[in-house]
């Protein structure tokens, strides 16, 4: 069947279908990693800002309305830098479609051109050889051979013919995916994305399975739900229910069945309707005290797919305490937020004054929407925040963009390092923000930062061949040693940092699987070979890196 029209009920689909796909290949893209440590996690950054479209965009039959919709799920859901430029793309497509009813063929790669220069645009200095390569020359190559006789299944059998070429020849743009052997990850997420598209329009079925998800946030608000519904409360706002409904035929004949006529039955027991039938499928959200009446009537048709119902007196319940805690929130000129990983160092940053901790970092990157939500925890008139990773800068920087309440001014630490000496060389009672920006630039200009792990596979990257499982160090973001013994490649990388005899200062986070026995060697080590440097140790419980220095 040819398709020349789309509508926002076949892109919410398409869209929950590329998901899909994506999610069967989460590992393959995470694997995909120049450097071959444990925190390969593009697969997964991407694989959760589409999820976060998908699972919270309403159903919507006029396309620029759901993908207007859709393109704010995505950008709250943001995670990494691959994760922010796909939540970009979405919402350059979502530009081009504004006010559309409908789209064609024509239009929707028009839309095509529109996403990739919106991602384009989001990054300070694009670097080709990556995924923003692979969406601009999927369309760009094939934008004049798409004409009135394609139809959509055989434009994005195009995309994909041309991207994948795009995908295969991102090594040689990028000499550091050349010499570790692999092509761009996030360019291979998006490709996997297309291919749920075109699966769904060959006939796939895809189920709505996802796995749990694990938030990153340190803080909440918590409430007791038996002080909010117990055994002397009353339904105030009903249940949210959601469904889909398998009709059958042994009930009844699904070509017959009327839509129009079930939601007006909807309407008598329920509000903020939506439902469609899509084949012999149909599928419900409605708010309503009485889901039962519900349910038993839709079982005359057929039996439930999926069914979900939530009391929203409890959800009110949980907005009004995270309103009410805002309010109690004592008012600050200026407030802290720090993205962390590791019991240790969560700790030692609320220690340090920091308001908001998010636990995050390597392998699992904080997303937008967790920063909005920490910034609307806060009563601050200006909020700092510390990224401390170079994959999570460019979800902090759109979180800033869309929160208005205070000024949000984002540190662009790469490392808890890096934040730890930043927040050092604080004032606590410093009021102005300028005077206390500059004291944490200060802090954080003369940081080296190394980091100390094991590699997950064979590869030479650097020059530098490591070996499976084997120890592997990095300085900032270079590697630059792989050795047997983690105390021996941590000190080969420090012997590579520039005037390291002349340093004096050096912060040593322990990760929660080095030994003590570890640890006095490399302690005593560095004081052996460094003995003017002060050296701190800080028992950080990170699990990716066993070591963590700042160098100083």
């Amino acid at each position: 069947m040819e398709i020349k029209t789309i509508d926002g009920l076949l892109l919410k689909d398409l869209f929950a279908a590329g998901l899909a796909n994506l999610r069967a290949n989460e590992k393959i893209v995470n694997d995909l990693n120049v450097f071959p440590v444990p925190d390969g996690d593009t697969g997964s950054n991407m694989r959760m800002t589409i999820e976060n479209g998908v699972k919270n965009t309403a159903e919507s039959e006029n396309i620029g309305e759901f993908s207007a919709n859709f393109a704010k799920g995505v950008l709250m859901g943001a995670r990494g830098n691959s994760g922010v430029i796909l939540s970009q793309y979405f919402k350059g497509l979502s530009l081009a479609l504004k006010g559309k009813e409908t789209a064609d063929i024509l239009e929707f790669r028009d839309a095509l051109v529109e996403a990739y220069k919106t991602a384009y645009k989001a990054v300070v200095t694009p670097t080709e050889g990556t995924i923003l390569t692979v969406c601009r020359e999927a369309i760009e190559f094939i934008y004049d051979q798409i004409d009135d006789s394609y139809d959509l299944k055989s434009l994005i059998e195009a995309w994909i013919k041309r991207a994948t070429i795009s995908l295969e020849e991102t090594p040689e743009k990028l000499a550091v995916l050349k010499e570790a052997g692999v092509v761009d990850s996030g360019g291979a997420g998006l490709i996997y994305i297309f291919e749920g598209l075109l699966k769904y329009l060959g006939g796939e079925i895809f189920g709505d399975e996802a796995p749990a998800e694990v938030s990153h946030s340190a803080s909440s608000v918590k409430i007791d739900f038996k002080k909010i519904f117990n055994a002397d409360s009353i339904l105030t706002f009903g249940y949210c229910t959601e469904f889909i409904l398998q009709l059958q035929n042994c009930k009844c004949n699904p070509a017959e069945f009327d839509i129009n006529e079930f939601i007006a039955f909807l309407e008598t027991v329920g509000n903020s309707i939506v439902a469609f039938k899509d084949e012999d499928i149909v599928k419900v959200h409605v708010h309503t005290t009485k889901p039962y009446i519900i349910i038993e009537k839709a079982q005359q048709y057929g039996e439930f797919v999926t069914f979900k119902m939530e009391n929203m007196t409890i959800q009110n319940a949980q907005v009004e305490a995270e309103k009410q805690a805002k309010k109690a929130a004592v008012h600050k000129e200026i407030a802290y937020v720090a993205v962390c990983q590791g019991e240790g160092i969560i700790d030692l940053y609320k220690e340090l004054g920091c308001d908001i901790v998010l636990n995050g970092g390597q392998t699992m990157n904080t997303s937008t929407e967790e920063f909005v939500e920490a910034f609307k925890m806060l009563n601050a008139d200006h909020i700092i925040v510390f990224p401390n990773n170079k994959n999570i800068v460019m979800a902090a920087e759109q979180a800033k963009e869309i929160y208005k309440d205070s000024r949000i001014h984002v540190v662009k630490t790469g490392s808890i390092a890096e934040g730890y000496f930043a927040f050092s060389m604080m004032d606590p009672d410093e009021k102005d923000v300028d005077v206390q920006m500059e004291n944490i630039l200060a802090g954080i200009d003369s940081v080296t930062t190394i980091s100390t792990t094991h590699a997950t596979r064979d590869t030479t990257v650097n020059g530098i061949t490591c070996v499976n499982g084997q120890a592997i160090s990095l300085v900032g973001h270079d590697l630059v040693s792989s050795n047997p013994s983690t105390v021996l490649s941590t000190l080969e990388a420090m012997s590579k940092v520039e005037d390291i005899e002349s340093k004096e200062v050096i912060a040593l986070f322990k990760g929660q699987s080095v030994s003590e026995e570890e640890l006095e060697e490399l302690t005593a080590a560095i004081g052996e070979k460094y003995p003017s440097a002060e050296v701190g140790v800080i028992d950080g419980k990170q699990d990716v890196y066993d070591f963590i220095l700042g160098i100083c």
